[in-house]
């Protein structure tokens, strides 16, 4: 994390196991507490929260641990498995739980948890996963394969802000909307249940609540914040943020218009078509399209292109503290919207084709988010749902291939609940590509000519996403210069006040970067924003609905805007652009993000920046945190190699050769993956950890490893002549298989060196069923296991016998020894009590002798009369009362006399 957002604080206070209150003290002296956190105690502990001072949290010396975990504010040490009890006298386990593995986690541990009815949900790094336990063990988790505990504690669970913001703290341009005293706070739950007493509080309105996302709208001055961090349910509490926008020739500079030539494309590839956007639809979330309705009254470079304009109203809540109609329509009183739309496929039709989008000929299903609050005075995003994920379904399910976002919150490059959900998006529809504008917070703060870093918004710091940032345009009669952004807008404060930039005019270079673009990394470090795009002078379609025209009208039906917000959309449509090519020429019928990711990063250009310096923004080596991998360069993007939707788990590796000509130009492979969500607690957002590696061909290695990038790249200049290779490693892959795309910015045939016919991530020399998918782990590799329990499904060739799964559709039982049709696992589903014993008791308990076939266990050693067991096993009946499976003949389940008079 960036040190300019870190405050520390530090304090240790020794106290005695006994002292805390616990049961039982270490055999050796008990560690000392220590409370070492980023959290801004100070604040917190004005809003009634502080930390719990136990062990179990992990506030003592990690050296005497079993190492941390990486939270957000600290590094909580986690205790030994066996030590769990001595230290928080628990003998159980019962509730949410951060357990960690040793390093590598095999890919199947969390299936091994689940099958032992323990749900895991959030990942925690390095090695851990926050999970739901009910009344488990000690013992039982180690024998799990648990390595240590550790809970999290209450100052764990806030982002900073929403304390600064609750005690009336400025917290900039990112600042939620609320009126009154009423704030409303988005959560990311433990699981999937809200705390059980938060309907009895009069202080916590709940506001939206969808699996391990909900919206709370709480009493600013109550205790409602103290009272929601010290739940067990809760896992993270931030703000619930303003979004913002991020506000002809770019196509040349993208060389969209190479595309759209049939010669020049037949130059590449006499059997290639044009592409320009037939056939793919493209999801935009803006202010508003035009009209707002798909009739004569909507501009004309729209009209044939529309799916449908769908529009989303704000909350009723939100409605009464504007003051305002909750849905006001889909028309575009800003103008923001009608403008990136058309960037992205405008036709053209207003201007006799001059003026147009990228991808032409794509079709529009449009989200219309602005709604317009009168207590704010201005139109707002407030149309935005709660929950990301819903825009995202509403445009996979319209059958888009790509949704475009020229919006965002300030955050400077924090991981929020927004980025989990883009991320838990991409990951649910694979493929559709998700976009995000990187943002317009660029500034030079220190005044030393030089952009500074650290300023990225959300949701542009998902992983999963790809974030645009912003280059210059070509448009040299602009004069306008950097001198003219002032912070506020009309106040004297530039916000680039010294040169180069400060004299430097915004549209004259498309080398370099636009100033206002934000820079990475995250605060995890990885390294963003992914590629850029024009977004200076960009020239697109004006709606009629507003007297706005943004940068400088063109005229009635065109105007000039810039900002991330334009640069974005001209990569929506170089993105449909792409997708068309893959689709229609190469025969490729659903190419995923990742693959998108990957082929623009091995073709863009590295630009060489405006300011003659190596060191200065786009002047630095791509990639880099100012421009990513580059400008978008479509025409290469047709020349690179590919393989897509193949896999790893924890410890495999795949490879792939192939050849590189004399005289070849630089050598560029990129890896990409689409990985599962992280939650907003944690330090490091990444959870699968691939690795790249590339032998040239005298036998020389380059290995790439890092533990934050799901997008990883190597370069090459001048490349040998000869036979390269390329590996992939699944170094650690908790939440596996993870399935990956390659791709190499040359024309050239991948020849696995791995062959994996079922494209399941197990090598077909160690898999047992090599032209079937599978995910079996345990008695086969690599076979069909509908359970998911690691166990195969039995088949003609391989039966329970042989170890293959004896209940296919059962999770938690796998094995039947006696094959009396109850399983060995005695944790499991109707555990069998006598596991070499061929029984049919069903009762008091399951799978042992019962000659009278009442249910009801014969007795033995081990199980009496007392216990349950069939008091006259030799007579079928059924007494429960005072004692099972005798006569009882009046039904009501105490048992008849016996002869002898009992």
């Amino acid at each position: 994390m960036p040190a300019s957002h870190v405050r520390v604080s530090t304090f240790l206070v020794c106290l005695m196991l006994a002292q805390l209150g616990a049961p039982i003290a270490f055999a050796q002296p008990s560690p000392d507490v220590k409370v070492e956190t980023n959290a801004d105690l100070d604040l917190l502990s004005q809003l009634g929260i502080s930390p719990n001072m136990e062990l179990a949290s992990g506030w003592y010396d990690s050296d005497l641990g079993a190492g941390t975990v990486d939270l957000l504010h600290r590094d909580a040490t986690v205790t030994p498995i066996e030590k769990w009890q001595t230290v928080t006298g628990e003998k159980q386990l019962n509730g949410n739980y951060i357990i960690t593995h040793t390093y590598p986690i095999p890919s199947d541990w969390v299936i091994e948890l689940e099958e032992a009815d323990i749900a895991c949900y959030s990942f925690i790094p390095a090695t851990g996963f926050h999970c739901e336990i009910d009344k488990q063990s000690v013992g039982f988790l180690a024998s799990l394969g648990v390595e240590g505990v550790v809970k999290l504690d209450p100052t764990d669970k806030i982002r900073t802000r929403l304390a600064q913001a609750l005690l009336g703290l400025d917290i900039g341009p990112s600042g939620f909307f609320y009126a009154d005293d009423v704030v409303p706070i988005n959560v990311v739950l433990s699981g999937v249940n809200l705390p059980q007493d938060i309907e009895d509080r009069t202080d916590i309105d709940v506001h939206y609540h969808v699996g391990r996302f909900a919206t709370l709208y709480i009493d600013k001055a109550s205790s409602a914040l103290a009272w929601l961090a010290e739940q067990d349910e809760i896992e993270w509490m931030e703000e619930k943020m303003w979004a913002e926008l991020q506000n002809d020739v770019a196509d040349t500079i993208l060389k969209a218009d190479d595309l759209w030539d049939q010669t020049i494309v037949n130059g590449i590839n006499s059997s290639w078509n044009s592409v320009d956007g037939t056939g793919i639809i493209v999801t935009v979330a803006d202010t508003g399209l035009d009209s707002g309705t798909n009739d004569s009254t909507m501009h004309a470079d729209f009209r044939d292109h529309i799916v449908d304009v769908v529009s989303w109203g704000m909350s009723a809540s939100e409605a009464s503290s504007c003051g305002s109609p909750a849905d006001d329509g889909a028309d575009d009183i800003n103008g923001h919207g009608t403008h990136v739309a058309g960037s992205v496929l405008g036709d053209g039709t207003n201007s006799s084709g001059n003026i147009k989008g990228v991808a032409p000929e794509a079709r529009l299903y449009f989200q219309a988010i602005g709604v317009y609050c009168n207590s704010a005075g201005k139109d707002t995003l407030l149309g935005l749902p709660s929950d990301y994920t819903e825009l995202f379904k509403a445009g996979a399910e319209n059958g888009s291939r790509v949704h475009t976002n020229s919006w965002g919150s300030s955050v400077d490059g924090e991981y929020t609940i927004g980025s989990m959900q883009a991320d838990s998006s991409a990951r649910d529809y694979t493929n559709m590509t998700i976009l995000f504008a990187a943002a317009n917070e660029g500034a030079d703060a220190n005044s030393d000519g030089e952009v500074d870093l650290d300023s990225l918004g959300s949701p542009a710091t998902a992983k999963n996403v790809l974030t645009v940032g912003a280059s210059e345009n070509n448009r040299p009669t602009q004069t306008l210069t950097w001198d003219g952004f002032r912070d506020p807008p009309g106040s004297s404060t530039r916000v680039f006040p010294t040169n180069p930039i400060n004299s430097d005019r915004t549209a004259n270079n498309p080398e370099g970067l636009a100033a206002f673009s934000s820079r990475g990394p995250t605060d995890d470090s990885r390294l963003k924003p992914d590629i850029v795009a024009p977004g200076t002078f960009i020239l697109s379609t004006k709606s009629r609905y507003t007297t706005s025209v943004g940068w400088g009208a063109h005229n009635s039906e065109y105007t000039y805007m810039g900002g991330t917000s334009m640069a974005t959309p001209l990569t929506a449509g170089a993105t449909a652009l792409l997708l068309e090519h893959l689709i229609d020429n190469m025969g490729h019928e659903n190419p995923n993000s990742s693959l998108i990711k990957a082929i623009f990063a091995v073709s863009a250009t590295d630009m060489a920046g405006q300011y003659s310096s190596s060191t200065n923004g786009a002047g630095e080596t791509a990639p880099n945190n100012h421009e990513g991998w580059g400008r978008i360069d479509l025409r290469q993007a047709l020349n690179s190699s590919w393989i897509e939707n193949e896999s790893v788990i924890t410890g495999a590796n795949r490879g792939w050769s192939f050849n590189v000509q004399s005289g070849a130009p630089d050598l560029h492979i990129a890896l990409s993956w689409i990985d599962p969500a992280a939650t907003p607690v944690v330090g490091t957002q990444l959870i699968n950890d691939l690795d790249l590696a590339v032998k040239d061909p005298s036998g020389t290695w380059t290995e790439l490893s890092n533990n934050v990038d799901t997008l990883r790249g190597l370069k090459f200049a001048s490349p040998a002549q000869g036979t390269w290779e390329v590996h992939i490693n699944g170094t650690n892959v908790p939440v596996g298989p993870q399935f990956f795309s390659l791709a190499v910015n040359q024309e050239t045939n991948l020849v696995n060196l791995t062959e994996d016919a079922d494209l399941d991530g197990v090598e077909d020399d160690d898999d047992d069923c090599p032209n079937t998918y599978g995910t079996s782990t345990n008695d086969r590799e690599g076979c069909p296991d509908s359970d998911g329990d690691g166990y195969s499904n039995p088949d003609a060739t391989w039966t329970a016998n042989e170890g293959a799964d004896a209940f296919p559709s059962e999770t938690t039982q796998w094995a039947d020894q006696d094959f009396d049709g109850y399983g060995d696992n005695a944790a499991g589903v109707e555990a069998d009590a006598c596991v070499t014993v061929l029984g049919n008791s069903t009762t008091d308990r399951f799978g042992c002798l019962d000659d009278d076939g009442d249910g009801y266990s014969n007795n033995d050693a081990t199980w009496l009369v007392s216990n349950g067991a069939d008091a006259c096993n030799s007579v079928k009946a059924f007494s429960n009362i005072d004692r099972n499976g005798c006569p009882d003949e009046d039904g009501d389940g105490a048992s008849d006399p016996d002869p002898t008079g009992i």
